[in-house]
């Protein structure tokens, strides 16, 4: 058996990204070695520890901001990695720091296949990509094959010339196994919200950043409705440089039952999707929202808008949740007024999600889209 010696250059350590290039790592005819270009940054929280699963350095380096979220990610030491490590294939998640687009350049020089995967869409639009878009589109042009996170994401290579055939699709995706297994465990418990102090009929859960491009006003606005029809709480997971404003915006605009609980790790998010009965992510720009893939696998309806990546594969509109404009607070509410009003309707986007989710996107559907680019150079 042939193996294939693999390098993938990555941002940071994240505890979503762990599980699956541990799996990626189990086949046989794959030597996977991955780069970190940093260890974290600055407006993440993760508390990450890597076991021996796959091999890995954490390269050193700095990372300038570009913007609010984005940094610039620079680590010298990439050139003498990918130069005398003689690999067969080359790697880059994404092509907006040094650190990868200098990775394309050496794939080029050492006439190694070098693979582009990406989580872009139109949908992201800003000032950087349209200045670096000459480039994007030159590496591009060259790359050998591409991994996609999903639709979004393959449709917009496809729009900056990737050719659809060397395409393949990584679902983005996290441990659903873990996700459905720790949420049950916790659903035993009859009087969960009781329990935590949430004395309410419902919960709506929203996790993540607390940041202007999530949407999080019109989850509140839309809020604000819905206790004057229901017992419903609202459950805002995360932190972010908007938590002060959103938390007067509640107090101003008298938005009772939210409930902001603090950033929470992975190993404890379980807890909290256990205790919810609705999840909305209503974010009016999100490259995927792996939140969501969370939500399903504990068995949650799912109320997103169309700017979400990942609505288009994981979201099925009537069927496990709904799918709304973004920067609409009545539609928000209409489609979790409707889960809410109706338990069996509540019932079966439950068990739809929890199925939907388990027969496509599992890291192991999510390591197959890997293996399948690497077979795809290799010929």
């Amino acid at each position: 058996m042939k193996i294939t010696k693999v390098a993938l250059i990555h941002n940071i350590i994240s505890p979503y990204r762990i599980p699956l290039f541990a799996e990626i790592a189990t086949d046989p005819s794959i030597d996977l070695f991955v780069y970190f270009t940093s260890k974290s940054e600055k407006n993440r929280e993760w508390d990450v520890n890597i076991d021996e699963s796959f091999n890995y350095k954490v390269l050193s380096g700095t990372a300038p901001n570009i913007s609010k979220e984005a940094f610039y990610h620079i680590n010298p030491s990439i050139i003498k990695e990918l130069m005398f490590g003689k690999y067969d294939v080359i790697i880059s998640a994404g092509y907006s720091s040094f650190s990868n687009q200098i990775a394309f350049f050496i794939a080029k020089l050492l006439n190694v296949p070098f693979i582009l995967w990406s989580g872009s869409t139109k949908n992201e639009p800003s000032r950087l990509r349209r200045l670096s878009l000459p480039l994007i589109k030159f590496i591009i042009k060259h790359s050998d094959s591409f991994i996609a996170y999903g639709t979004n994401a393959k449709e917009y290579l496809m729009q900056l010339g990737a050719p659809e055939n060397k395409i393949f699709i990584s679902y983005n995706t996290v441990d659903t196994s873990f996700f459905a297994r720790e949420s049950e465990l916790v659903k035993n418990n009859k009087d969960l919200k009781k329990v935590y102090g949430y004395n309410h009929e419902y919960l709506i859960l929203y996790s993540g950043q607390l940041i202007e491009r999530k949407g999080l006003r019109y989850l509140l606005e839309a809020h604000k409705n819905l206790i004057k029809k229901h017992d419903v709480g609202l459950l805002i997971v995360g932190n972010g440089d908007q938590i002060s404003e959103l938390m007067q915006l509640c107090k101003n605009n008298n938005i009772n039952k939210v409930y902001f609980v603090g950033f929470v790790q992975k190993q404890n998010l379980p807890k909290y999707y256990a205790l919810a009965d609705i999840f909305v992510l209503p974010s009016v720009e999100e490259v995927w929202g792996l939140v969501i893939n969370e939500a399903m696998a504990c068995s949650l309806p799912i109320v997103t808008t169309k700017r979400v990546g990942a609505a288009i594969d994981l979201v099925e509109d009537g069927i496990n949740g709904f799918v709304v404009n973004e920067k609409n607070a009545v539609e928000l509410e209409d489609a979790l007024n409707k889960i809410l009003s109706d338990q069996s309707l509540k019932d079966e986007m439950s068990n739809k999600s929890k199925e939907i989710i388990f027969n496509h996107f599992t890291i192991k559907h999510s390591s197959k889209g890997f293996l399948d680019a690497i077979s795809c150079v290799n010929k």
